[in-house]
């Protein structure tokens, strides 16, 4: 019994080493070594503009949009796991291995910002970064425009207009920062002098004809043209101009 005793202790000495060694092993195995060489975001906001326009489409409430960590390593990146969070509070059904791009809808009011943040890192943490970005809100925004001949007179936006009496004078609308796919998603207003308003979510109801008759003295009648524009899908994303009308 003695000799059995002895053998049954020195075999399980013998085996522990063994394992522990082959679990060292496998551990190597499972971690791959990753070098991050930069590391930063992009966003962009899903918001109308004319398409002349050269500047970047930015977020109104409600709008949607979207950031993209973008990392360079030397490695394997598919190992790395990436945090979301919008004002500091984790998205978890947004985070997770791979998920380098995340989307989310403005909640800010307009003159603010959207604070995101991400942090991209490893199993075992041995590779750790994190940075945040500031995303301005603003308010969707209409210039209008006089128009002659089918053809807009300015890229600026006009604050006064000189017509004549006893003519069609035009005047266009371009919105920017709306959360719409094309110009019928939204409705114009136009409203001139103490004229009933023209309300119109026509294709071409971003384009006013405005014909004066009846003035026969050499006076100039100074009168104000507005126009209210709404988003039908979100009411909340609403823009509003005047400018100023000199009959001549």
């Amino acid at each position: 019994m003695k000799i059995k005793t002895i053998t049954t202790i020195i075999t399980i000495i013998t085996l522990l080493p063994l394992v522990g060694l082959a679990q060292f092993d496998f551990n190597l195995d499972i971690q791959p070594n990753i070098t991050l060489v930069d590391f930063y975001l992009i966003w962009s906001a899903d918001t109308y503009t004319p398409y002349e326009y050269q500047g970047r489409a930015l977020p109104s409430p409600g709008s949607k949009i979207t950031v993209e960590a973008i990392v360079a390593a030397v490695g394997d990146t598919t190992n790395l796991k990436y945090s979301w969070f919008i004002e500091n509070i984790f998205q978890s059904s947004k985070s997770g291995y791979g998920r380098t791009s995340f989307s989310f809808y403005a909640t800010q009011r307009p003159n603010g910002y959207q604070t995101i943040k991400v942090q991209v890192f490893n199993e075992d943490r041995s590779i750790f970064d994190e940075i945040s970005i500031e995303i301005p809100i603003v308010q969707p925004e209409v210039v209008i425009h006089p128009c002659q001949n089918n053809s807009i007179l300015s890229d600026e936006a006009a604050k006064t207009s000189n017509i004549s009496s006893g003519k069609n004078f035009f005047f266009a609308a371009k919105p920017y920062f709306f959360s719409i796919n094309k110009l019928t998603d939204l409705t114009f207003e136009w409203r001139f002098a103490v004229q009933e308003p023209t309300i119109s979510s026509a294709y071409n109801a971003n384009v006013l004809s405005l014909a004066i008759q009846g003035k026969n003295d050499e006076k100039i009648i100074e009168n104000n043209l507005w126009l209210n524009v709404i988003n039908k899908n979100n009411p909340l994303q609403k823009a509003m101009q005047t400018i100023r009308v000199n009959i001549q």
